[in-house]
């Protein structure tokens, strides 16, 4: 019996691994490949909107780009912390 229940545990440590591997992998790939751009895209809007046009064109920008870069940091930031907390264990 105890040899059935050291497997499913070992099972179970199994799946947790892959799982959260690939979750590493992925997020790093969204990272890099999405996230990254995304965010020097709307910093970059930013900075030229108040650069070019002043501050009013430039908390005009941050009230259209704010959202979606809100959206965006939330989720990379909940993602980032369960990717550093698998990698702490």
């Amino acid at each position: 019996m105890s040899l059935e229940k050291r497997a499913d545990a070992e099972v179970k440590a199994f799946e947790y691994n892959a799982k959260e591997g690939v979750r590493a992998v992925a997020f790093i790939w969204f990272l890099r490949r999405i996230a990254g751009p995304l965010f020097l895209v709307f910093v970059i809007t930013l900075v030229a909107a108040v650069a070019v046009n002043g501050v009013i064109a430039g908390v005009l920008c941050l009230a259209v780009f704010g959202g979606p870069f809100l959206v965006l940091w939330m989720f990379t930031y909940r993602q980032g912390s369960k990717v550093l907390e698998y990698w702490k264990r």
